[in-house]
């Protein structure tokens, strides 16, 4: 059985992007440059497995946005956040002379000698993209690397999405006075960008703080409150859903929608938390919207974290705007990082 191997290839540098073509649109999208028409099928299965749902409130929406090239639109594929490149070894088709270019020596190297493989390359025609290519010694073995690969290989353009929209954020510029002011009153680190403001800081006594942007409102709160083992805490549900509960009516004037709560495990900055997602409706106009909430534990301080997402935008797709807000999420921490 052919053993798929991810390989990364090196990134430019931050100091380097200045003046270099970006790539363009939304980071659920998605090119996949198949090596040859009749390759169709086999990418359809694929990408039944491959692309998860989500469901925001009532709507469900894929986590990518595929568009499926032959090789004879191999130029428009290449202008895409994410790239995924089918490649059959030894076909000497225009898909695998373009891997080829972009792959390194050494990597193409061991493909050959392991009959296949997944390489990552990173910023391999502009910056802020990644090509993903996985090759097989024949279209069958293609199909089965694929699915047998499906989470991985959405686990590989997520984990890089996230690793571009902060690199991004950083090359913009973050807003450092309000990072600072987290670390210095409450002990909280999180790489802000600078078009977001702080909106609300522990209202009447609450144990909050809300930050926010606009075009379209999000919102990202932090709340805590004191627990002698907060790790444990982790494991009684009710107790996180109440201390979600209070946050919502002290801070955003709302009720939740318990029919749509989705529980699931997750980890922040390497720290193992629980993530609820669901929904709230606003007690202050008819309306309401997705949210997606981590409860991270804090032993050293013995303090149980709240990290809520909070999207309103009617009418418009939801993804787009909580991938790039659970990236920021994901740099929450109680501990200034080490140089």
């Amino acid at each position: 059985m052919l053993s798929a191997m991810a390989l990364l290839i090196g990134a430019c540098g931050i100091d380097k992007e200045q003046g270099i073509l970006m790539a363009a649109g939304s980071y659920g999208d998605l090119a996949v440059l198949m090596p040859d028409d009749e390759s169709r099928p086999m990418v359809d299965r694929f990408l039944s497995h491959f692309n998860a749902n989500h469901t925001f409130v009532i709507k469900e929406e894929p986590a990518f946005t595929p568009d499926v090239f032959g090789p004879g639109n191999r130029d428009l594929a290449e202008g895409y956040k994410n790239v995924l490149m089918l490649v059959v070894l030894g076909d000497g088709g225009k898909v695998t002379k373009e891997a080829r270019k972009v792959v390194s020596r050494g990597s193409w190297q061991k493909m050959e000698e392991a009959g296949g493989g997944i390489v990552r390359v990173n910023d391999p025609w502009s910056t802020y993209q990644l090509a993903v290519v996985v090759a097989a010694r024949d279209r069958n073995s293609l199909g089965s690397v694929l699915i047998r690969n499906a989470d991985n290989l959405r686990g590989i353009f997520e984990k890089s999405n996230r690793e571009r929209i902060l690199r991004r954020n950083r090359y913009d510029g973050l807003n450092e006075q309000l990072m600072n002011s987290l670390w210095q009153r409450f002990g909280i680190m999180l790489e802000m960008p600078q078009v977001y403001t702080g909106n609300q800081s522990e209202p009447d006594g609450f144990p909050g703080v809300e930050i926010m942007r606009s075009g379209p409102s999000r919102g990202i709160t932090v709340s805590w409150q004191e627990s002698e083992d907060p790790a444990a805490s982790l494991s009684d549900r009710e107790l996180l859903l109440d201390m979600r509960s209070r946050m919502g009516t002290a801070m955003h004037d709302e009720d939740l929608v318990p029919s749509t709560f989705v529980w699931s495990d997750a980890e922040i900055g390497g720290v193992a938390c629980v993530k609820l997602e669901g929904a709230w409706n606003s007690r202050r106009f008819a309306g309401g919207g997705p949210f997606w909430c981590y409860f991270i534990p804090d032993p050293a301080r013995q303090r149980l974290f709240c990290l809520d997402l909070l999207v309103f935008a009617p009418g418009m797709d939801k993804m787009v705007f909580f991938r790039r807000m659970d990236a920021i999420a994901s740099t929450f921490a109680t501990e200034r990082p080490r140089s």
